[in-house]
């Protein structure tokens, strides 16, 4: 590619993205005010904010307040339907819901507020691995276009991703989305372009611009998603493309190989690469809404951090079914086993660790770690068991047995708060009260109970 098309390319890439990212951020339609807080429902809660201060009822997603003038302020609350709603505050209402929410820890407030920084450095990674990579590979006809390609992407993503937090309110559904739409969106677009038939280098390009694509999607939808509806949608893509792409390996078998006329082996799968890469592909896509629902519509009380507990219980599942493999077992029956193993470790992972308790993501990390740092001890003890390494079941067992019991000890340790549940209205009929009732006898007598 010549260099009037790279730096093309370049400067559409720093300022196509924040500009379009721009027209997304329009949620105040209200001139010369000034953002000061922004509250979830979480930081309400523990603010224990209410009426006369605080004239928001119900759920919402997410609620900011503007400055207008030196004494008058304005509430917006955007409910989890799209809508926006706004209340127009006096300087002592504002001053109310400043000092309960100064009140809280400061982690409390700041984790949940503006992500900005969060967001640049997630565009920075993805630029380092994903961007620059494949914009590289597109323009590499040779070595030195392609290495000025990737420098230059890779630490232009640094400066396009600050000047998009500089021009709008990053949340932290919005970074989580983006992050997680910017990889997939590079892969599927990728994994496109090979089932229609590109080529390596078209691939490359269609990985590019789909990681671009994907984060612009990401801000978008992330803005009425809630962190838990963010990171759900994201861990149900990965998931539900990483069980496809071990059904796909699992009905796959084995490679079919024929010894030709020449001597050389010709091997066939029994399921083409590009059948793999579009059932993976659409596995991925319905995984998004299927797991917005999945803290939207539980029963329990579903956290981002609940979420992220269930990768390393998801690790554990894998390595325990591919323990019980018997030696030198068939490709087919090793993928079978792991990917049943995965999807029973995120069944107990939701029934022992989402449903019991609320974590964090502090806590989820110290989950994860704890997981892996008791895995590699039960790896440990395998190795001095069998110092010829002539057993990898006994070497998986260990290991899974190490990761569940550090999982369990860390969780004991830092003992998350109990699931807060959710509130729902239960009708309830007495039939009692109408045998009351149709006999004529005095009093009051309920036929229905409403139970909140």
């Amino acid at each position: 590619m010549r260099r009037p098309a790279l730096l093309g390319a370049l400067l559409l890439f720093c300022f196509g993205s924040a500009a379009s990212a721009q027209v997304i951020e329009r949620p105040v339609p209200f001139d010369s005010a000034a953002i000061v807080m922004v509250l979830t429902p979480l930081i309400a809660d523990r603010a224990g904010l209410g009426p006369p201060s605080w004239p928001v009822a119900g759920d919402f997603v997410e609620a900011r307040l503007y400055t207008v003038t030196d004494s008058s302020y304005i509430l917006t609350v955007r409910r989890g339907t799209g809508v926006v709603e706004r209340y127009a505050l006096a300087a002592a209402d504002r001053e109310a819901i400043r000092v309960s929410v100064s009140r809280l820890p400061p982690e409390a407030v700041r984790e949940r507020n503006d992500a900005g920084n969060a967001f640049i450095r997630n565009q920075t990674l993805l630029g380092v691995f994903i961007y620059g990579p494949a914009f590289a590979n597109a323009i590499g006809e040779n070595p030195a276009s392609a290495t000025a390609g990737y420098l230059v992407v890779a630490g232009g993503s640094f400066f396009a991703a600050s000047e998009i937090a500089r021009r709008m309110f990053i949340s932290r559904p919005q970074n989580d989305l983006s992050f997680n739409t910017g990889r997939n969106g590079a892969l599927a677009t990728g994994a496109l372009v090979y089932i229609l038939g590109g080529e390596d280098r078209a691939q490359s390009a269609g990985a590019f611009v789909g990681g671009l694509a994907g984060t612009a999607l990401g801000l978008r939808f992330g803005r009425r998603m809630t962190e838990a509806e963010a990171v759900g949608a994201g861990f149900g893509a990965d998931l539900g493309a990483l069980i496809a792409w071990g059904t796909t390996e699992t009905f796959d078998g084995d490679s079919r190989c024929t010894l030709d006329a020449n001597g050389f082996y010709t091997c066939r799968d029994r399921i083409s690469g590009k059948a793999k890469a579009l059932t993976i592909l659409a596995a991925g896509l319905v995984g998004y809404p299927l797991g917005v629902l999945y803290p939207k519509n539980s029963s329990y009380n579903v956290t981002p951090g609940d979420i992220q507990t269930l990768w390393p219980a998801a690790a554990v599942g894998v390595f325990a079914g591919v323990s019980f493999l018997p030696e030198s077992p068939k490709q087919s029956t090793a993928w079978a086993a792991g990917t049943a193993g995965g999807i029973i470790g995120v069944l107990a992972g939701d029934r022992f660790l989402v449903r019991r308790r609320d974590h964090s993501r502090t806590d989820a990390s110290r989950l994860t770690l704890g997981t892996i740092a008791g895995g590699l001890m039960g790896g440990g003890v395998a190795a001095l068991i069998d110092t010829d390494f002539g057993s990898p079941q006994l070497v998986f067992a260990l290991a899974t047995l190490g990761g569940l019991t550090g999982m369990i000890v860390t969780e004991r340790t830092i003992n998350p708060r109990p699931d807060a549940g959710r509130q729902r209205v239960r009708l309830g009929f007495n039939p009692f009260g109408l045998v009351m009732f149709a006999t004529g006898t005095q009093g009051m007598h309920s036929l229905f109970t409403v139970r909140f």
